[in-house]
């Protein structure tokens, strides 16, 4: 029989087991003025999905950033070498799930 193992979005943490080849993901909640710091997708690309709230995606380099807001229910896909941060930039608290491939 076909082994699945079932998480939930709703705690804060890993979603896929560290044994997953092909793909790795949290839940992350993050209070206002919170972020997650920059950091490079490197060869991996990457989806961001915010269940709560809203986000700050700020994408770029030291000499250029471009933010956009991701609000409830949206998405964004970031490409291999993509330097980016989340910043929860609003009142309530944020809650997004990121996964990578790997």
């Amino acid at each position: 029989m076909a082994r699945v193992l079932k998480r939930s979005y709703r705690k804060p943490g890993a979603l896929i087991p560290s044994s997953a080849q092909h793909f790795k993901g949290r839940s992350i909640r993050l209070s206002p003025g919170q972020a997650v710091e920059w950091h490079s997708t490197r060869h991996r690309e990457e989806v961001i999905l915010v269940f709560r709230g809203a986000v700050s995606l700020e994408v770029g380099d030291r000499h250029r950033v471009r933010a956009m807001r991701l609000s409830e229910g949206e998405t964004a896909f970031l490409r291999p070498q993509v330097w980016h941060r989340v910043v929860n930039r609003a009142h309530r608290q944020a809650h997004y799930l990121y996964i990578t491939s790997c």
